[in-house]
């Protein structure tokens, strides 16, 4: 049997001692809990689809959209929040955070979420953001405010608009062309008022304006004028700012000249991916690609090729998808033609996209052709220094190779994995827009808001097919022809053919290569075209190379917009029209290889010239074709 130990004996002086201490210390404060990781916390899946490409995976403004965004993305670490209720030095409340969220940031890249994200999901996006300045947000904020609004008086804000300080920066008009700041505000008359609101009538920006002028905006040189300047004249100021702006409007998609200005600063590298944060995903496309080096000895013959049809081995239904895919002749005789010509450092620009593996490009050491010859491939995209590189979520049928690495990368289902070669800078604008500005279209259309990301479309369930304006049936996804045809009673023919963009989450077409053309043609009794009873709408972006680039037009439809074409004719025997949609995916490259041809080449050149051309013209196709039957 254990013997019964006496318990110890304890000093009175020591319990006295103790109770004591206890008693001065005062009520214990439990610690507070550590700051969390937003990577980490239940709603960055949600993060990482709607936020991470403008203010970054670590919440720094630095996302790899930034420089396609209208006015820099806020910097979350810096805890300084322009749209609050709050006075100046406090935090936001969740309820601003959460009104900025839903209703985005007019006249800038900041979208409405209003309709995608439920409550429970706006409540941990602000959670997320909180997160990445906890020191910001220990303290809550209190809302201030303001009255009732006063009758409108803009006439007493002009009067007092210089007298407070405002025409210093803002202008005497608010035009933002104030002479006392380096780095202008926006033009007020020109541009909405950028805090969120539910709603935009008179009342709401009245409110809008008046809370930005009492609470200042907190990381600029804007400050608060709660205390020292009545309510009556922050309205009186308010009403002026509204005043200004009845007519303020974001109607362009183009880069303003401060956009184009910052990115060169920036030197954003055509085909780079401007990402910062995660170094795993900068490996991806941060920089050219370096030479993979020499094989590990783990890895099996196959596995130690770059060759797709050593991918295919394993991926067989990825491999002939991709081998009919444009994709898979992105390095084509047109291109070859080209790139042999050109400087080291224009052709490397496009070999970067085409052709991105360095084993792929005849300057490094490991050249290969046959490599060079498969253009955009399976190792140019997942392979970096020999390990493997992709989504997630893994095909159930594919087998475990635990010595074959793989690092799973949530930038495989967002758009930014396509932006290196799907956008160029700003600086390349054409009339406002690079020749290549897909990214920032997507990026400010509606599909980028609903989550729909690049691969949503043109990779559906994974599918390596990468289909787009080439692929017939894509094409007619993207669009609706509406039709009307009508008889005067002076006999007079007229028809209209409206071609809307249902499907594209950026302009249709994207780049300045296709063209598609909306033709009319009227028939008589018969069925036989009637002379001269034809019209024609080209719908493109029309360029030109003559030293520089020009830009002729642009007709392309942005998303949920519509194209028109209306003609009329007085032709008594017209019994019905024939509508077309042609669509000439090669279009500019065409014209190019023809003019390249009329001139002197070597045989070499001139074979791969031939090749391209006929690969062009072989690829038009009619999207839509009907008879519309006149009254």
């Amino acid at each position: 049997m254990r013997p019964v130990r006496a318990p110890p004996v304890v000093s009175s002086l020591v319990v006295v001692v103790a109770v004591t201490a206890l008693a001065l210390a005062g009520p214990q404060k439990a610690a507070p809990p550590p700051p969390q990781d937003p990577h980490t916390m239940a709603g960055w899946d949600l993060y990482n689809q709607y936020c991470l490409a403008c203010h970054g995976y670590a919440g720094d403004g630095r996302g790899p959209a930034a420089p396609f965004n209208w006015a820099q993305p806020r910097s979350f670490v810096a805890g300084d929040y322009k749209w609050r209720s709050t006075p100046a030095g406090q935090p936001p409340l969740d309820d601003d955070l959460r009104l900025t969220i839903q209703q985005g940031v007019p006249g800038t890249s900041m979208p409405p979420f209003v309709s995608v994200l439920s409550a429970t999901d706006l409540d941990r996006m602000v959670a997320i953001v909180k997160a990445f300045a906890p020191t910001a947000f220990a303290k809550p904020g209190t809302a201030l405010q303001l009255g009732a609004a006063p009758a409108f008086a803009p006439d007493r804000g002009r009067t007092l608009w210089a007298k407070s300080g405002c025409a210093a920066c803002h202008g005497d008009d608010g035009k933002g062309d104030g002479p006392a700041m380096k780095v202008h505000p926006y033009d007020l008359t020109a541009l909405p008022l950028r805090r969120p609101r539910t709603a935009d009538d008179q009342d709401a920006r009245r409110r809008a304006a008046a809370l930005s002028i009492a609470t200042g905006i907190a990381g600029t040189a804007m400050p608060s004028y709660t205390g020292g300047t009545p309510e009556a004249d922050i309205w009186a100021l308010a009403d002026f700012v509204v005043a200004q702006g009845a007519h303020a409007a974001r109607t362009s998609r183009a880069y303003d000249d401060q956009q184009i200005e910052d990115d060169a600063a920036a030197r954003l590298a055509v085909g780079g991916w401007a990402g910062s944060g995660d170094p795993d995903e900068a490996v991806v496309w941060a920089g050219p690609i370096p030479p993979q080096g020499t094989p590990p000895d783990s890895l099996a013959p196959a596995e130690a090729s770059l060759h797709a049809r050593q991918c295919a081995r394993c991926h067989a239904k990825q491999y002939r998808e991709w081998n009919a895919s444009l994709h898979s002749s992105a390095a084509s005789p047109g291109l070859r033609a080209q790139v042999d010509v050109m400087t080291t450092e224009v052709s490397a620009s496009c070999r970067r996209c085409h052709t991105p593996l360095a084993e792929q490009q005849p300057s490094q050491p490991g050249f290969d052709a046959d490599l060079r010859d498969e253009g955009v491939q399976c190792a140019g995209c997942h392979v970096r220094d020999w390990i493997r590189r992709g989504p997630a979520r893994i095909a159930a049928s594919l087998v475990p190779l635990p010595a074959y690495p793989l690092v799973t990368l949530a930038i495989y289902e967002r758009a930014d994995f396509c932006m290196p070669c799907h956008q160029l800078p700003p600086r390349t604008a054409v009339n406002g827009r690079p020749l290549l500005d897909t990214y920032k279209e997507w990026l400010e259309g509606p599909y980028m808001r609903r989550g729909v990301q690049c691969q949503s479309c043109h990779m559906p369930n994974r599918e390596h097919t990468f289909l787009g304006i080439h692929d017939r049936e894509i094409f007619k996804q993207g669009i609706h022809l509406a039709t009307d045809a009508t008889r005067g009673g002076d006999g007079a023919v007229t028809v209209t053919a409206s071609l809307t963009n249902v499907g594209a989450g950026h302009m249709l077409p994207t780049t300045p290569t296709p063209a598609a053309w909306i033709a009319i043609e009227l028939l008589d009794g018969r069925g036989q075209a009637i002379d001269g009873a034809t019209a024609e709408l080209r719908i493109g972006r029309d360029i030109y190379w003559d030293g520089q680039w020009h830009e002729r037009a642009d007709t392309r439809i942005p998303p949920g917009e519509t194209r028109s074409l209306t003609h009329s004719w007085k032709l008594a025997q017209a019994r019905s029209a024939h509508v077309t949609v042609e669509v000439h995916p090669d279009d500019y490259y065409e014209h190019f290889y023809a003019n390249r041809l009329a001139g002197r080449l070597g045989a070499a050149e001139r074979a791969q010239y031939e090749a391209a051309l006929e690969r062009a013209r072989a690829s038009y196709y009619v999207a839509e074709d009907r008879i519309v039957q006149l009254p």
